[in-house]
């Protein structure tokens, strides 16, 4: 039965996916994403401008079925479809399953809703953040902006976060188990309290990106991102922000320097961080104790 579930929940995932497809392809720079010019109107191939049948939409089968191509046109169709849809699956899969995992919860309670209301929204919450950064990504690789509508839910739901953090949990979770680094947030944190680090967090995220930004004068990192990370800081909490930005300025100072070696950038092309920031946070949500205790093992700790 759990793979039953699973599998739904991962229908059910790539449809979302190919939701934020069309948020993704569909949206400009001087528009709301969820405007109703967006939003609105039937599907159609990008390239000859039919409207598409519901067969033509099936999330991922519909794609593989016609080849990539248009049935109409025949015009090869860009890979952003199966990779948002597939991704869009995984996120509403995978999350559920790894904070199963982080909070010791089973799995089987969990699909048979037998756990505390708060739990669920614990999931739902996290599940929604990752969709958001899968949006993020994908815009900002494009139009090298982050919506403020985006920063917005995210804020919300860095808010929602910050309200479960108060509800009682004992004998769910051991009080520093809100934190991906698990105990090592011990070493960096003066308290236990996860609202108070959910606080911390988003003035450090906030203040860190808004300095790097007044440094640069928004050349090195745009007001879009120092909203991200302000936000992130309130979803993530302290430490686990701390570790996000060291891995996106990692993972994102190893990708340009491919880049430039490979000639495809030059060091005063401009290159999106908030891809980089969503791998580092993302690294952080999923190994982030390992990160650490990787790190210290190094030192015998």
């Amino acid at each position: 039965m759990i793979f039953i579930y699973s599998f739904l929940l991962f229908v059910f995932g790539i449809a979302i996916g190919s939701f934020a497809n069309v948020l993704t392809l569909r949206y400009q720079p001087e528009q709301n994403v969820f405007s109703k010019s967006v939003i609105g109107g039937r599907s159609h191939c990008m390239h000859c401008g039919k409207t598409l049948a519901w067969y033509e939409l099936i999330p991922l089968f519909s794609f593989l079925i016609q080849g990539g191509r248009c049935r109409s046109c025949k015009a090869l169709l860009t890979l952003q479809y199966p990779l948002l849809e597939f991704f869009g699956g995984i996120i509403t899969l995978i999350v559920p399953l790894f904070l199963n995992a982080f909070y010791g919860v089973s799995n089987e309670f969990f699909f048979t809703l037998q756990l505390p209301w708060w739990y669920y929204g614990i999931v739902l919450a996290w599940v929604l953040v990752f969709l958001l950064f899968l949006v993020i990504t994908v815009i900002d690789l494009k139009h090298y902006i982050i919506p403020n509508e985006i920063n917005v839910i995210l804020f919300v739901l860095g808010i929602i976060l910050f309200a479960l953090s108060f509800i009682d949990k004992s004998g769910v979770v051991l009080p520093f188990r809100d934190s991906f680094v698990r105990q090592y947030i011990l070493l960096f944190s003066p308290v236990e309290n996860p609202a108070v680090n959910r606080i911390a967090g988003m003035l450090v995220g906030g203040l860190f990106f808004w300095m790097l930004s007044a440094v640069t004068r928004g050349r090195g990192i745009g007001f879009g991102d120092v909203k991200l990370a302000f936000v992130a800081g309130l979803v993530f909490g302290w430490p686990d922000i701390a570790l996000a930005i060291m891995l996106s300025f990692i993972v994102g100072g190893i990708w340009s320097a491919g880049l430039v070696v490979l000639g495809s950038k030059t060091m005063r092309d401009k290159v999106p961080f908030a891809p980089f920031f969503v791998v580092g946070a993302s690294l952080t949500f999923f190994f982030g104790y390992f990160i650490m205790k990787g790190y210290f093992s190094v030192f015998g700790l």
